[in-house]
């Protein structure tokens, strides 16, 4: 027969693993992307995209939350199941002085937590490049419209725009989104040969590019009317 002391501490193990319903609660961790966010700008969209792996099957969601000193901050959706992805957006308030930002995201499933963080920097630029970047984008979403029709993008489809990674040189970086599209577009600051632009797309419910196009020369395009553009292999996750 067990002993008062021994029935009391089974108890309480039992307490600590269940959840509300009475089973048990599969603990999980919090994954991050991209792996390095390269620097914010205030007023401009950055962030980070959510995943769960869980270290058993189960299909009981992750609440998740998150965090930015001296930022707008949220999370869509609010809650993720494993296989999901959610959006962490980061909008930083204006700033006179460049000073690091870390993001802060928590997930939790019952009395189970786990935190998970970016550290960057906030640079006190403006946004010099949407003029530009706008150019750009004009020229992939009208070859999309020509030669990849399925995706249903062409040069209606609304996105907005943001300057991301400003810790990036020589090449630049800026977000579009649409209701279904995250479009990454990045092009190289220098003279042809080696002017060339690429875009990578996401489906808004991937954790990652599903497929990227090389533009090769900006000049050609912009300048000439030259669009030379092919598929290349997206990259293993998105810009910040």
């Amino acid at each position: 027969m067990l002993s008062q002391a021994a029935a009391a501490f089974l108890l309480a193990g039992t307490v600590v693993a269940c959840g509300d319903g009475g089973s048990p609660t599969v603990s999980f961790t919090l994954q991050l992307s991209p792996e390095f966010v390269q620097g914010a700008i205030p007023g401009s969209v950055t962030g980070v995209l959510v995943t769960i792996s869980n270290d058993t099957a189960t299909d009981e969601p992750v609440e998740l939350s998150a965090a930015a000193d001296g930022a707008a901050v949220s999370v869509a959706p609010a809650a993720i199941r494993e296989e999901e992805v959610a959006e962490v957006t980061v909008v930083v308030d204006q700033a006179t002085a460049e000073r690091p930002l870390e993001i802060v995201v928590t997930g939790r499933r019952g009395a189970l937590e786990s935190t998970a963080t970016r550290a960057t920097t906030v640079f006190t630029w403006e946004d010099d490049r949407g003029v530009y970047a706008e150019a750009l984008l004009d020229i992939f979403t009208s070859w999309l419209a020509d030669n990849v029709p399925e995706l249903g993008i062409d040069p209606t489809t609304e996105f907005s725009g943001s300057f991301v990674a400003p810790g990036l040189l020589v090449v630049s970086h800026y977000l579009f989104l649409s209701d279904g599209w995250e479009l990454g577009l990045a092009w190289h600051v220098m003279v042809p040969p080696d002017d060339w632009s690429e875009i990578y797309l996401r489906p808004r419910g991937d954790p990652a590019p599903t497929m990227a196009f090389r533009l090769q020369s900006q000049a050609g395009a912009l300048d000439d009317g030259v669009v030379t553009i092919e598929a290349v292999p997206p990259p293993v996750e998105v810009v910040r």
